[in-house]
């Protein structure tokens, strides 16, 4: 039975509970890690591009070159700005992924799975990729046409004269209005995913005509929505990283009782190669960043870099990521329904009223057939008792 669809704060409310599940978690986590090896990836080789050594680099950084870095080469600075780009792209990505589960079940489709929505988001990057370059391009476009004027100023006496005369029209408008596309493309990141998600064709036009009509026209519901969530995401994942963090080390109480000092030397192994003092790690672990409240990884742990800690590390990586895919969970989850309320709000549309991309039959009730006289088709069949 399809579940009512409050349209209202009540159904962005719902996000914690709503995203706390595996095809929603599992969608995220694997956008997220993608999105991981990409950066990753592209720091290593900017890093050595701009005359790092290997050794080096692996003793100082390890598995998480999470840092602003200095470089000196100007093509060292272009590969990691495209590893940031590639990053943030794939977190887009998983904002898709949730969105687009949370679609179906608004549309009363439970059965959608993290399969389907991994599908739908791959299908999907050309438009979203499309989106993100065409606002870039008119950026470029207005940069291009802005200099050109600005050639003008090298005209000898009337040079300065033509700036000045046409500064208010057409270059501050313009590069107001460009200044307000940036700002339309950073709230893209989070609010593009989701309108593409709640497409059923590839547009690209009517992604962007959405984002700019909920910037203009809802802009105060849209941030709203976006605190709430926010606020949502960051205080459910620390209550999960808190029992996560307790499950391990119950883990690892029984399982030295029952291993010994190996499994303890495994542990310890582990926990020294992970970055527990990051700031990532922190901002987890504290409901507020910035403010000692919240709990602390303890960072006593020696060891070496073996093969079974290596492999214990990912596993434990895996997880924390998984909390990373919770988080971006909620997010995607408490927009996604936020969407379909201002959808109702602007446009008087009702998503709920759509039917889902995929039909699934009933099997556990298939429906009888009737035959001219309204008796039930056995096909023949004689039932024995």
């Amino acid at each position: 039975m399809k579940e009512p669809f409050c349209h209202d704060i009540r159904s962005v409310l719902t996000s914690p509970g709503k995203a706390l599940s595996l095809k929603s978690i599992g969608a995220a986590t694997l956008f997220l890690i993608s999105g991981y090896l990409v950066y990753s990836f592209m720091t290593y080789l900017a890093l050595i591009t701009d005359g790092g050594g290997v050794d080096y680099i692996w003793g100082n950084y390890g598995f998480f070159p999470f840092k602003f870095f200095a470089f000196n080469a100007i093509t060292a600075k272009i590969i990691f700005g495209l590893g940031l780009v590639g990053g943030l792209f794939c977190f887009a990505l998983a904002i898709m992924a949730v969105a687009i589960i949370n679609f179906e079940e608004i549309r009363g489709d439970y059965f959608f799975s993290v399969f389907d929505a991994i599908r739908f988001t791959i299908g999907r990057i050309p438009t979203l990729l499309g989106c993100f370059i065409s606002m870039l391009s008119f950026v470029a476009f207005i940069y291009v046409l802005i200099l050109l004027i600005g050639l003008l100023g090298r005209v000898p006496v009337v040079g300065d004269i033509l700036v000045a005369l046409f500064y208010i029209v057409p270059i501050f408008l313009t590069l107001l209005l460009t200044l307000f596309v940036m700002v339309i493309a950073l709230c893209g990141v989070i609010l593009l995913p989701i309108i593409i998600a709640a497409q059923k064709e590839k547009e690209i036009f009517g992604a962007l005509l959405q984002l700019f009509s909920i910037v203009i026209k809802q802009p105060l519901r849209f941030v709203w929505y976006l605190i709430v969530t926010t606020i949502l995401a960051k205080l459910s994942a620390f209550v999960l990283t808190y029992f996560v963090y307790q499950t391990v080390i119950f883990s690892r109480v029984i399982l030295v009782h029952g291993g010994g000092e190996p499994i303890e030397t495994l542990f310890n192994n582990a926990f020294n190669i992970l970055p527990i003092n990051s700031r990532l790690v922190s901002f987890m672990t504290h409901p507020i960043p910035g403010l000692d409240f919240g709990f602390n990884i303890h960072s006593g742990f020696r060891g070496d870099s073996t093969i079974g800690g290596i492999i214990l590390a990912v596993s434990l990586c895996v997880i924390f990521f998984a909390l990373l895919g919770y988080m971006t969970a909620v997010i995607s989850t408490g927009m996604a329904r936020g969407y379909a309320v201002i959808r109702r709000m602007k446009d008087d549309y009702f998503i709920a009223d759509e039917k889902p991309l995929v039909s699934h039959e009933d099997y556990a009730n298939p429906p009888y057939k009737s035959t001219k006289d309204g008796s039930d088709d056995t096909s023949g069949e004689n039932l024995s008792s």
